[in-house]
């Protein structure tokens, strides 16, 4: 079941990015790891709440209370914070932009950063995310700036590996050992069934002539389909 889950959710990941929703740089969620607060270049409550609509659909509730302000450089509504404690992944804050409404006419409505955690959860303590995935954690400068998603490149990188909420490996890289890392991963993921598999759930959104190299980079960049199967830490 979890593996169809995946499966799903990817599918639905590589829609979002092939119709180009995420041309705009987005802003990161937030992983607390040891102590500091850190860019996280994925989003895993993305997959909890594919995995629990019931937890979507109370979001959806509370949200629809607020005038939510939604851009283009945030799609999914909210940033989401996450802290490893005792090796596990938990969330600790989920918080959304809402417009206030100014007591002076004369002025135009403030954003304002709110916290919807303990509406979502009923709950103030941290709660384990159910994720099986890759944290992509960007480190120091900025090197080159896309403006697309997270593919922009920073100085280093660490990598952790999630499973069913539990820490399984991690490994901190500078920029070209993990590209280095990435392609190979990347060149497993071509050579396997699975390849075709994650194209086929996305190809509908492109032209049946596209080229093999044109396939080859769109697939490339959708990181979620390759990196926590075949990553080599």
């Amino acid at each position: 079941m979890k593996s169809k889950l995946r499966t799903l959710f990817l599918t639905l990941l590589g829609i979002l990015i092939s119709t180009q929703l995420f041309a705009t740089g987005q802003v990161p969620d937030i992983l607390i790891l040891n102590n500091k607060k850190e860019r996280l270049f994925s989003n895993p409550m993305e997959s909890v709440f594919f995995k629990n609509p019931e937890l979507k659909e109370k979001y959806n509730s509370i949200v629809s209370k607020y005038d939510v302000l939604i851009s283009t450089a945030c799609w999914r509504g909210y940033v989401a914070t996450f802290e490893i404690i005792d090796s596990a992944l938990y969330v600790v804050d989920l918080t959304v932009e809402i417009a206030v409404k100014p007591t002076d006419k004369s002025k135009d409505f403030q954003p304002k950063d709110i916290s919807i955690f303990s509406e979502l959860f009923e709950s103030e303590k941290p709660v384990l995310c159910d994720y099986s995935e890759m944290l992509i954690v960007p480190q120091g400068k900025l090197k080159k700036y896309v403006h697309g998603g997270y593919l922009s490149e920073y100085e280093k990188y660490i990598l952790i590996k999630i499973t069913d909420g539990k820490v399984i490996n991690k490994g901190e890289y500078l920029l070209q050992e993990y590209k280095d890392k990435r392609d190979k991963a990347f060149e497993a993921f071509y050579k396997s069934d699975k390849y075709e598999d994650c194209w086929n759930s996305i190809k509908d959104g492109f032209d049946k002539s596209i080229s093999e190299e044109h396939k080859r980079a769109i697939m490339k960049d959708i990181e979620d389909f390759y990196l926590y199967e075949f990553f080599e830490f």
